[in-house]
């Protein structure tokens, strides 16, 4: 969301959209730009920039990017001011998008729930309410799985029993624009262990 670097992104956006205006219209055949993740490559690209750069500090020093044109996941920042920030880049998506809010349990919340898809429908074309609903086969918790990290890699645990059998863990995030239940590479899990709350 830097303002400095925001223009230029969207001019990107915009020339894009010529590109593929000017394919179409030569070829017949419809090209369009789809702004969602491509969930499979995160890691791959990462390593590959690291290895062609090294590791340049904010930059490729995780074992991922970022998806698309989003805010990055560890960017704090609340749910209406990215969802603000995003829809610029819908806007310039025809082909598709999506966007994401992360939040905790919101159950006991549903008045806060309303209020932001009330503001997705006026304000984004796509976006998704992300929330945890892990379950521990071992001890029967219910609630949030940790991810903890075990001599240089990270693993899923139950934070009441501490069980890291995976065929005993059940869970469910957001990748790749719907709820995944397998479990993922590094890249995709470090991702996910430092997203921040938005609301």
């Amino acid at each position: 969301t830097d303002p400095e670097a925001t223009p230029f992104a969207l001019s990107i956006m915009r020339r894009l959209n010529e590109a593929t205006a000017a394919w179409k219209a030569k070829e017949n055949i419809d090209f369009s730009l789809y702004g969602t993740p491509l969930e499979s490559t995160t890691y791959r690209f990462a390593k590959c920039l690291q290895k062609r750069f090294g590791i340049v500090p904010g930059v490729t020093d995780k074992a991922y990017i970022t998806n698309s044109y989003h805010v990055h996941v560890s960017e704090e920042i609340n749910a209406f001011d990215k969802l603000e920030f995003e829809s610029q880049f819908q806007a310039l998506s025809p082909g598709g998008a999506i966007s994401y809010v992360e939040v905790p349990n919101m159950q006991d919340n549903i008045p806060a729930v309303l209020s932001v898809m009330e503001y997705i429908y006026d304000h984004i074309m796509y976006a998704e309410l992300n929330t945890k609903s892990d379950y521990c086969q071992t001890c029967g918790y219910d609630g949030e799985i940790s991810i903890v990290e075990d001599d240089g890699k990270l693993v899923w645990e139950c934070p009441k029993c501490g069980s890291r059998d995976q065929n005993k863990l059940n869970v469910a995030r957001r990748t790749c624009g719907y709820i995944g239940t397998q479990f993922w590479n590094q890249g995709r899990t470090q991702e996910i262990r430092e997203r921040v709350l938005h609301l």
